[in-house]
């Protein structure tokens, strides 16, 4: 009895000097399927945190499923999957106004549009489109698409009547070259560092939009509200992922660019000048912001009328990165 008493005295003393150890082992197997759409580097965070092993150190059992926006958010709505991560605000905002159970942002670190618009060398101006072939860069409704459809209005033209437009399955930004060198599509949208790439083969930039000074949702974690409402620790480590992920980012610029090259297939100068285009580009804090929605709302207003009166508060959750900051996080 005494030597099952003093074992029991050790174990007590053992939890009183490590009460975390416990906690964090049994949460180690809490699983959550996360959507991430797109190939740049504002998409780039789940794979840094995959290489950095945060998941599992902030007790996630994360399965990455490569999709588009669209695609996450059927799946989102059907259930079986939790979060879409780096994902652009429009298809999710737009199915909320038409219908769907209310989807929020939680956290956004890319709120510009981060691409260029790319032409074959025989189109010498943005008029030059009229009557040509684009490719949107993914499928209709997503973060590219709406992009492409963004500027060819700014530059005065419709995209439904002045041009064509194609869609493909999910990004897939070498495809998209490859059908402009051939010739199957004139113009297309490209994010760095395709469109370095691009210029190498002959295309030119026609319009840059990062220069447009345009607050755009483009990069960030939505979450049913359903699911926020009755897992919010999981979405907070989650977002406490996202968190470390941007911190290698941000001050381990020799170790990013290593993981950037392996994610974006691309070699070390193309990569550098992507990893530095971003970094003018990415905010340090992720507080998801009025503007950016509030633009996405003008932008679909036209196909969904309800855009016009909806408020932009509605679509965001700020307490989960306020909560972080109060933690230590994004400075």
């Amino acid at each position: 009895m005494k030597v099952r008493a003093f074992s029991l005295s050790i174990f007590a003393i053992f939890l009183s000097l490590f009460p975390l150890a416990f906690s964090e082992v049994a949460a180690q197997n809490i699983k959550i399927t996360a959507g991430q759409a797109g190939i740049n580097p504002g998409t780039s965070l789940f794979f840094i945190a995959r290489k950095e092993n945060l998941y599992a150190k902030h007790g996630l059992d994360t399965n990455i499923i490569a999709t588009s926006a669209s695609g996450a958010l059927q799946a989102m709505l059907g259930g079986s999957m939790q979060i879409t991560t780096g994902a652009a605000g429009a298809a999710f905002v737009t199915a909320v106004l038409e219908g769907s159970p209310p989807l929020v942002l939680v956290s956004s670190w890319v709120n510009v549009l981060p691409y260029k618009l790319v032409a074959r060398k025989e189109i010498a101006k943005l008029q030059d489109l009229r009557g040509r072939t684009g490719q949107v860069g993914s499928t209709f409704g997503s973060g590219p698409d709406f992009g492409l459809r963004f500027a060819l209005v700014k530059a005065g033209l419709d995209p439904e009547k002045d041009v064509r437009l194609i869609q493909q399955p999910r990004p897939d930004w070498a495809n998209v070259m490859a059908q402009l060198e051939k010739g199957e599509v004139q113009f297309s949208l490209l994010p760095p560092p395709y469109d370095r790439i691009g210029e190498k083969r002959g295309f030119h930039t026609l319009l840059s939009l990062p220069d447009m000074g345009i607050g755009w949702q483009q990069n960030g974690e939505w979450v049913l509200k359903s699911y926020l409402q009755s897992n919010r620790a999981t979405v907070l480590r989650f977002l406490r992922v996202i968190g470390d992920a941007m911190k290698v980012y941000f001050e381990e610029k020799d170790k990013t660019i290593s993981y950037l090259s392996e994610f974006l297939g691309s070699n070390r100068a193309d990569t550098e000048y992507a990893y530095e285009a971003y970094l003018k580009w990415v905010d340090h804090n992720p507080r998801p912001t009025l503007e950016s929605i509030r633009t996405t709302l003008d932008s679909i207003k036209k196909a969904t009328p309800k855009a016009a009166t909806a408020d932009p508060a509605s679509f965001i959750d700020t307490s989960l990165v306020d909560q972080l900051v109060k933690e230590g996080y994004f400075k």
